[in-house]
């Protein structure tokens, strides 16, 4: 989530101080709004990436401060994630406009995989070439990848899971489903195979 900037519109002092605690360590900007009547006040100076809004927010004012921020010209295009306390608020939810709902209480898996899948950058202008690896991931943060080319060896880094996509209920249409990872720390040895494997690929599109 580097450099996104997330608004979580929550009155609920415990469950805003949980979605702070779960985007720490992260790189994304947090600001908050306690009032549904100044969550599109404070959007547009801050200019989110992504709104977490409460449905309950001022007594049950989520669902109409939804329906303004999607129908306001400057904020429409902002993810929204509704965070929803019971079933029949998920669907009134969806019907005002949100791209996504979460449920209450708030599990961090979900809650940041909404966030992660809604990331600036998650598409970006960036050169893409398609390509096919093996990839393997380990839960303390490892990664070990083979590029499928003669001579390839074992690559071994770290990484970050950049976005999240349900195949079922997708969070953002712009991606395929299943899920972005951004190689960190690779090595530079490693880097230089990667370099000349992405040329092959070029020289081959190109015939």
């Amino acid at each position: 989530m580097s450099n996104m900037r997330i608004l979580l519109a929550e009155d609920s002092t415990i469950v805003l101080e949980i979605e702070k605690m779960y985007l720490q360590g992260s790189d994304a900007s947090v600001f908050t709004a306690s009032r549904a009547e100044d969550v599109l006040n404070v959007a547009r100076k801050v200019r989110p990436g992504l709104i977490c809004l409460s449905f309950g927010i001022s007594s049950g004012g989520g669902e109409a401060c939804c329906r303004e921020l999607k129908a306001d010209g400057e904020l429409r295009t902002i993810p929204v994630v509704m965070v929803c306390a019971a079933e029949g608020e998920k669907q009134r939810a969806r019907e005002a406009g949100c791209d996504a709902v979460i449920s209450k209480p708030v599990d961090r898996r979900e809650f940041l995989e909404s966030c992660l899948s809604f990331r600036s950058g998650a598409v970006d202008d960036d050169e893409r070439i398609p390509c096919r690896a093996f990839v393997q991931c380990t839960r303390n943060n490892e990664s070990f990848f083979v590029l499928p080319w003669s001579g390839a060896t074992l690559i071994k880094t770290s990484g970050q899971v950049t976005w999240v996509n349900s195949r079922k209920r997708p969070r953002n249409k712009r991606l395929p489903p299943g899920f972005g990872l951004n190689f960190q720390g690779i090595d530079p040895r490693a880097a230089d195979q990667i370099d000349d494997y992405l040329q092959l690929i070029r020289k081959r599109l190109e015939e």
